[in-house]
């Protein structure tokens, strides 16, 4: 008998997303920039990713969506039975003032940096040969949603940190004077964001780690034990 074999994939998708620039006086006198009089306003939202079941598929269509993204196929007897999909995404938009100076340059500085992180649904297959409410069903279902809340436990866990990284961060980055309002704008946003992502990817690589402990051929073996139809 073909034992129940399970392959989790996921992925990490960094978004940068545009900024946006607003023009503040005339040209000024003075070729240096003055301190912030208001510190930039961070935002922070999470994405509101559903879990979707689909159990149309066959266990050669969840082998090609295996393969698709990239992973082999497991090795000995173990087939794909069961199969959880997302992407972990990573957005921000910021907001710059830009104050002309002296020599034709700017005083670049950050009004507001909009942040969002979270998962893409999560679209949970099983194999289609396993009838709902059926036992064998029941054991890849289970073990699917089990990735599901690791995924989503992992990013509850880090997400005060992140807030507290971010706003950190935001609070650092002091008027830069730059030649272009572009250049203004990219080191407005790289100033946070080189904060953010290293615990965004530590976050990402504990995550699977935890997840690739549930998928060993111990553990297959522990749901093979639980039913008898395989």
């Amino acid at each position: 008998m073909t034992g129940p074999g399970k392959f989790h994939l996921f992925s990490f998708a960094l978004a940068v997303v545009c900024f946006s620039i607003l023009y503040w006086q005339p040209a000024a006198a003075d070729s240096r920039c003055a301190p912030l009089k208001k510190a930039a306003k961070v935002k922070i939202k999470t994405s509101d990713a559903k879990v979707i079941y689909k159990t149309g598929h066959s266990r050669n269509d969840l082998e090609r969506l295996q393969r698709l993204r990239g992973r082999h196929a497991a090795k000995g007897n173990w087939r794909v039975l069961g199969l959880t999909l997302t992407d972990f995404k990573y957005s921000i938009k910021t907001s710059v003032r830009l104050v002309p100076i002296k020599g034709g340059r700017y005083c670049a500085e950050p009004v507001t940096y909009d942040l969002s992180i979270g998962y893409s649904d999560f679209l949970v297959y099983i194999d289609r040969k396993y009838r709902r409410g059926s036992c064998e069903f029941r054991a890849i279902l289970n073990h699917e949603n089990a990735h599901v809340a690791l995924y989503r436990g992992y990013l509850t866990r880090y997400l005060p940190t992140i807030r507290r990284l971010a706003r950190n961060a935001a609070g650092g980055v002091r008027p830069v004077v730059v030649s272009t309002p572009d250049l203004g704008a990219k080191y407005i946003q790289d100033r946070v964001q080189r904060r953010i992502v290293p615990l965004i990817k530590k976050l990402n690589k504990e995550a699977d780690a935890s997840n690739a402990r549930i998928d060993t051929p111990q553990s297959y073996r522990n749901i093979q034990m639980l039913c008898d139809k395989w």
